[in-house]
């Protein structure tokens, strides 16, 4: 083995951060806390909004999700759809580790509903003083006749804006 040149640093190779957490998580033995947290959420994203509707993700036991769902049809046809559901969670980002799934009714009022939870917020970016060109441009738009063109074309140029 090389030994470097003294006074300088060993190259460290670039990881992704999920790795880095991941160290981390296990660092602070919250590792399977976090992997938990995250098959639950990626169940949600998995089901799709039609099931995520009716059957939320309730707790992970090693590699089995429980999911707590309105009623018996509902359990019933999940259970049928088992096979195609674990393989849709296999393919999300947390689901990974999910070999099973169980259904329990219930109401599904105390369990997280992971699409309604707030998003962070974006950061703030100061405005762009506008250019001549989107000045006229503004102008342009504002003169157009059909009320839906220029809705359309406000949005548009709204999006094409600098920020």
């Amino acid at each position: 083995m090389r030994r470097p040149k003294r006074g300088t640093r060993p190259s460290v190779r670039p990881q992704p951060v999920a790795g880095l957490l991941d160290d981390v998580f296990r660092w602070l033995k919250l590792d399977e806390p976090a992997r938990a947290f995250r098959a639950l959420r990626a169940f949600q994203s998995a089901a799709g909004p039609r099931i995520a509707a009716r059957a939320r993700a309730e707790k992970v036991r090693g590699a089995i999700l429980y999911v707590r769902v309105t009623s018996s049809p509902w359990a019933h046809e999940l259970h049928a759809l088992k096979a195609e559901l674990i393989g849709k969670l296999k393919r999300t980002p947390g689901g990974e580790g999910i070999e099973e799934l169980r259904f329990s009714v219930g109401p599904l009022d105390d369990l997280p509903d992971w699409e309604s939870l707030p998003s962070p917020a974006p950061r703030a970016l100061p405005e762009a003083e506008p250019t001549p060109f989107c000045v006229e441009l503004e102008r342009a738009v504002e003169a157009v006749r059909d009320p839906e063109l220029r809705d359309e074309l406000s949005r548009l140029l709204g999006r094409a804006r600098p920020r």
